[in-house]
């Protein structure tokens, strides 16, 4: 099936749907709704293109990993926004600022190069 201008959330990603609920228990089906959202949305500016297919297997790996790191952030790290770095009593890490890591963005974005 190939998603047009209205995602089917519930239809279109229902495993992943209940992936995330698996993994991320406290999370709302709001805000899996909401991370499924923004991953295809940042996965058709990337790529400049206006449909997605659920039939790609490379697109919904992408979708899936994009949907952890933006849950991670959110519940694992209780990171919202742009953080970048964080330190508390000896535990740190560093983001790249982003809700889509560079490196998963830069596993699909499409840069136009002379032919």
């Amino acid at each position: 099936m190939v998603g047009g201008a209205i995602m089917e959330i519930q239809t279109d990603f229902s495993n992943l749907m209940n992936r995330l609920k698996e993994k991320y228990p406290t999370t709302t089906e709001q805000d899996r709704e909401e991370a499924i959202t923004y991953a295809v949305t940042q996965y058709l500016k990337l790529t400049h293109e206006d449909t997605y297919d659920i039939q790609n297997l490379v697109f919904m790996d992408w979708i899936r990993r994009a949907c952890f790191e933006i849950l991670d952030r959110k519940y694992v790290l209780g990171v919202v926004g742009g953080v970048k770095q964080y330190s508390e009593n000896g535990y740190q890490f560093t983001l790249d600022g982003t809700e889509i890591s560079n490196a998963l963005a830069f596993e699909i974005a499409k840069v136009g190069f002379p032919k």
